[in-house]
């Protein structure tokens, strides 16, 4: 399942309806203060074009997606790396890799299966507010 396309950004695809996603990503704008992440919904056009390759069309939509160097990392594993390469105090969270991934993932599906639920969904997708877009793929 490789791609020609070399992608260097760090992109997270995310799911725009989620409460909980939408205020990770909003989090994430803050902490990272060297811009470095981008973001998309992960049913925007940019994810399937990005993915289906990488991953297969029957996947997307299905978990968090980080693309960081050309290399992806998904579900626990993304999350992780997220806060691993924002540096700092959030070094702590690599802690979790002491725990298989098929362990961590068990937490992860059950929390990502149970979302809506607990928290809500937007009525449409996150739509970033302008001073903000460039850091946004449609």
């Amino acid at each position: 399942m490789g791609t020609n396309i070399k992608i260097e950004n760090k992109i997270i695809f995310y799911d725009g309806f989620c409460i909980v996603c939408s205020r990770f990503i909003n989090f994430l704008i803050k902490v990272d203060k060297k811009k470095q992440t981008k973001f998309t919904s992960i049913s925007s056009k940019y994810s399937i074009k990005t993915l289906e390759e990488r991953l297969g069309s029957e996947k997307i939509g299905k978990f968090i997606v980080y693309l960081s160097n050309n290399k992806i990392y998904t579900k626990s594993d993304a999350v992780i790396q997220v806060f691993i390469e924002l540096g700092g105090f959030y070094n702590l969270f690599s802690i979790l890799k002491i725990f298989p991934a098929s362990f961590r993932n068990k937490f992860y599906d059950f929390f990502a299966t149970n979302r809506y639920k607990w928290f809500g969904k937007l009525d449409q997708c996150y739509v970033p507010p302008k001073e903000i877009a460039d850091r946004f793929y449609l």
